[in-house]
């Protein structure tokens, strides 16, 4: 920033956060020239559609440097392990950090002398066009779960001389589904969901113990009192029915994202200002959903705004396409769904979204919607550009 300052002005540094990490899973996109190099490991989230929309939102920001104060900072976080790493595999404080990126980076500094702090994510259902936003609760609290429940084992053929610690957590994972819909109020927003199950060697072997795992998501801080209670109480009441002991841990990952209200009408604002081909309908429709973010750990210390692009579409076009795909039918299927794949046509719309940020909050203007389009500048035709060149 080369502009002369602005001493006056309430906010000086604004942060823009991009995760980058990929999913350990294997991409399903067997017909993509662009699919995944490195089997069980693949952008099945779009965090590498999220980094080319900060990268670009950068580039055009450095070209109209001279024309921020120079005492104005616009900081670029792009953040790994938002998709969090199992504990004990990172080297950080897992109670802390929920094996997320976030918490390591503030601790290293990211929020130093930051006012506010704005990200984003891709949302493959709903449709291209929309901006979904919210103040309060937009995504939820993430806790995992994991229960061992603790029989004897013996020969499959003489189940009558063990105990089975198979059937009993079958008849865990199933009462366990009751939770929400018999111990919460019908408006109450929440998930329990068994991801794992783990047990037995051999198939004439009833095992030892059986490992159940999985995670609880909800938004108010009740509710989830309300699950911690009930799954202990359900398991060893079960438990005690089969014969069977258990231990049960319940940690907590991500705090609930809550949205601040000023930082929310700004991106309300900035969504409604696009028009013509970037002209978006700004909704509150299906918020929160009960996906998790440690965009959180950013949102409990300094005001901010997390909102979502939808990406849907029926054919593939423009940004998109790829050779030979042009207007076949598209399917993006859903985040961490095995055939994800990220529609580059938000870009545009995710930079220029991020830019009206920025003259937002520090009262400038840097570019019209026409200038961020124009080929000249370098977004419409180097993405498309980096497509074709990873096909080479």
């Amino acid at each position: 920033a080369t502009a002369p300052a602005k001493n006056d002005h309430p906010i000086k540094c604004i942060a823009l956060r991009s995760d980058m990490d990929a999913l350990t899973m294997t991409e399903g996109n067997n017909s993509l020239p662009y699919r995944s190099r490195n089997e069980g490991v693949a952008h099945m989230c779009g965090h590498d559609g999220h980094i080319a929309g900060l990268v670009g939102a950068a580039i055009l920001l450095q070209q109209r440097a001279d024309r921020i104060p120079s005492n104005f900072t616009v900081r670029l976080i792009f953040q790994p392990a938002e998709e969090s790493t199992p504990p004990g595999t990172a080297g950080f404080d897992f109670s802390r950090t929920g094996g997320g990126g976030a918490v390591p980076m503030i601790d290293e500094g990211c929020l130093e002398n930051v006012d506010e702090i704005y990200g984003w994510h891709n949302w493959p259902t709903w449709p291209m066009g929309q901006v979904h936003v919210a103040p309060g609760a937009v995504m939820a609290h993430v806790c995992t779960f994991t229960i061992k429940i603790q029989g004897r084992g013996g020969h499959g053929s003489q189940p009558h001389a063990c105990i089975d610690p198979i059937v009993c957590a079958s008849a865990v994972v199933s009462s366990l589904q009751t939770i929400v819909s018999r111990s919460l109020p019908s408006f109450a927003n929440a998930v329990v969901t068994v991801g794992q199950f783990h047990a037995g060697e051999r198939n004439n072997v009833i095992p030892d113990s059986a490992t159940i795992s999985g995670t609880i998501r909800d938004v108010d801080d009740t509710v989830f009192a309300t699950i911690k209670k009930k799954i202990p109480e359900l398991v060893n009441g079960i438990c005690k029915g089969y014969g069977c002991s258990a231990d049960v841990d319940i940690l907590s990952q991500y705090p609930a994202l809550i949205n601040h209200e000023e930082q929310t009408e700004v991106v309300k604002r900035c969504a409604a200002r696009l028009s013509g081909p970037l002209e978006s309908k700004v909704t509150n429709e299906f918020l929160p959903v009960l996906g998790g973010e440690d965009f959180a750990f950013y949102t409990k210390q300094r005001p901010g705004c997390f909102f979502f692009l939808g990406t849907q579409e029926s054919i593939v076009t423009a940004l998109a396409a790829f050779d030979g795909s042009n207007d076949a039918p598209r399917s993006n299927c859903i985040c961490h769904g095995t055939t994800f794949d990220f529609n580059d046509n938000v870009l545009p719309r995710a930079i220029a979204m991020l830019l009206g940020i920025v003259e937002d909050r520090f009262g400038l203007e840097l570019y019209t919607q026409e200038e961020i389009l124009q080929p000249k500048t370098g977004l419409a035709a180097s993405q498309n550009g980096e497509k074709r060149a990873r096909l080479a």
